[in-house]
């Protein structure tokens, strides 16, 4: 197992062992064999619309995609949901990481603020509270979501970039 994921996976389940575990051996799977990846995860994968290969790197971003989203450590968001019902989401990430409840939005935003200025909007909320919302890659109309500690943010981004993942700080 590439020694990086377990560093790489705890910064998003904050030391519980048993997930940092599940979420490093899946991800270490589709790093080293992913044909077997595919194979294993092909259920999700078809859930997904993916029934034929795709490319390495596309296969990677949905398998940390799928991985956190298995340990209620992401979301995904639709690209139409307020900063309100995105920062409701991630209240269960928040919970499922040992971490405060965010209550609500500071700005709700207005209907024409869709997309990326929702994103923002939540940024803002959880700023303050030393974290940081990180998107992660994938085509589409819903955003991958989760949250780490603001300080982690930018180690995080360069794990990510080593090991062959994408992701973004918000």
């Amino acid at each position: 197992m590439h020694p990086e994921l377990l560093a790489f996976t705890n910064i998003f389940t904050l030391g519980d062992t048993a997930a940092t575990q599940r979420l490093a051996g899946r991800l270490d799977l589709v790093l080293t064999d992913a044909a077997g990846y595919a194979a294993q995860f092909a259920e999700e994968l078809a859930e997904r619309g993916i029934e034929n290969e795709i490319a390495p790197q596309e296969l990677r971003d949905i398998a940390l995609i799928d991985a956190l989203l298995a340990e209620d450590l992401a979301v995904e968001c639709d690209w139409k949901e307020t900063a309100g019902e995105i920062i409701d989401s991630l209240n269960h990430v928040l919970a499922q990481q040992g971490r405060a409840r965010v209550l609500e939005a500071q700005h709700t935003g207005t209907d024409e603020e869709l997309g990326p200025e929702q994103l923002d909007l939540v940024q803002d909320t959880l700023e303050p509270l030393g974290l940081a919302l990180v998107m992660f890659d994938l085509d589409g109309d819903s955003y991958p979501l989760s949250v780490v500690a603001q300080e982690q943010a930018e180690e995080l981004a360069t794990q990510a970039q080593q090991l062959g993942f994408k992701l973004h700080q918000w």
